[in-house]
């Protein structure tokens, strides 16, 4: 059996103010470490890109102990701007894949284009698959679009952990049931069941709206098949001395037992 760490983060895109945060999530993944990460709402803009190098490219110009993909789900052309996912790994990749999600073109909280990342990797004899994500903002769109991705998991055997940013709360349960429905566990819940775990809280200083009951759990780690997640904490929920946090999200970290024979 290996042990293996994951962290999960959705970086706001270039919202000011991107350097200063830039710096702050490069130090949060410096301290913690993981192995593997999954990065939400990573962009490339013509006019915003330092140096010519999008997010991913920034982060990891300063993370060189890291190799990493990136992959475009929405795209505009005409402003010179994809927006989509990265997963940054310690560990050489074994395989890398997609998968386009689909979009209900009269739902008008549906319109943006969503993925589903993959990166396959072999840890200390371990095989282990992780999938990140960034789904829509429409709750018929989560439903819809959450059973595309267990089945596009189904394809890979072995350890699975899923991580992304899911836009629903944990009470609401309709992405909860279909990904629990396919055999995943919600380690936050299984870890923490009297604690709410808000991942985009009133307590963030980049949460302009105040939110009902502080805030919301809208990020997860869901994990199956012989990935067993022995702790899921809140990291990235501590301001620097200017009162800044690295994302408008708070990020989870995981460590993961693999192997353990379910």
């Amino acid at each position: 059996m290996s042990r293996i760490s994951i962290l999960s983060l959705n970086i706001w895109n270039y919202n000011e103010p991107w350097m200063h945060r830039r710096n702050l999530i490069i130090d949060l993944v410096k301290r913690s470490s993981p192995d593997l990460i999954g990065f939400q709402e990573v962009r490339h803009d013509g006019n915003r890109d330092v140096d010519g190098k999008n997010q991913a490219e920034q982060l990891a110009e300063f993370l060189p102990d890291y190799q990493y993909i990136f992959r475009p789900a929405q795209c505009d052309p005409e402003r010179d701007q994809w927006e989509g996912l990265a997963i940054f790994s310690r560990h050489p990749f074994v395989n890398s894949s997609f998968t386009e999600l689909s979009r209900d073109s009269s739902d008008n909280r549906d319109n943006h284009q969503r993925i589903v990342l993959h990166g396959e990797f072999q840890i200390g004899g371990e095989r282990i698959h992780l999938f990140d994500t960034h789904l829509s903002l429409s709750r018929d769109g989560r439903v819809r679009t959450t059973r595309e991705i267990t089945a596009f998991t189904d394809q890979y055997p072995g350890p699975k952990v899923l991580v992304g940013d899911f836009n629903e709360v944990s009470h609401e349960q309709p992405i909860r049931h279909v990904v629990t429905q396919a055999g995943f566990i919600d380690s936050w819940e299984m870890l923490h069941r009297k604690d709410t775990g808000l991942t985009y809280s009133n307590s963030n200083a980049y949460v302009k709206n105040e939110l009902e009951n502080g805030g919301r759990r809208i990020d997860y780690v869901f994990s199956r098949d012989g990935a067993e997640v022995e702790r899921c904490e809140i990291v990235g929920n501590v301001p620097d001395d200017e009162g800044k946090f690295p994302s408008d999200h708070f990020g989870l970290f995981a460590d993961v037992l693999l192997g353990n024979g379910r």
